[in-house]
């Protein structure tokens, strides 16, 4: 009897064990595949005239890019509410050559020649991540 208890013991912690490794093992894989991503902030300033056609175009450009590219993990484009002309846009690419492939696409070619006049300033930020989080439901309602 106490063999059976001692060999439960023992398979029980092995399993717990091997859990542990698991888990461990996992984390480590998310975080190296974040430490990959290309985080970038690009801050514009829109040139007021062209302020609803620069929406339109950023707005379909994202949703292009979101669609089709598998690299480009998110792309958040907002304005400040007091400054409308004040874009800000939030990148998140797999890697750096998910972000090098999105340059060489029909709908990012398209979206800058097309936004060219439109733009008085643009500064790009990388970033690097310390944690993400999202629900769907912002992402649904941002539709």
């Amino acid at each position: 009897m106490f063999k059976n208890v001692k060999m439960k013991k023992k398979k029980s912690h092995s399993v717990l064990f091997l859990i542990v490794l698991l888990m461990l093992f996992m984390e480590t894989t998310a975080t190296a595949q974040q430490q990959n991503r290309m985080i970038r902030v690009a801050k514009i300033e829109v040139d007021s005239t062209y302020l609803n056609q620069y929406k339109a175009a950023v707005a379909e450009h994202t949703r292009a890019a979101v669609q089709s590219e598998p690299g480009v993990l998110g792309l958040y484009a907002m304005y400040e509410k007091e400054h409308p002309t004040r874009v800000t846009i939030l990148e998140i690419y797999a890697s750096k050559e998910a972000y090098q492939e999105h340059l060489k696409t029909p709908h990012f070619l398209k979206y800058k020649t097309g936004t060219l006049k439109m733009v008085k300033s643009l500064q790009l930020i990388d970033m690097d991540p310390i944690a993400f989080a999202a629900k769907t439901a912002v992402l649904d309602s941002a539709k």
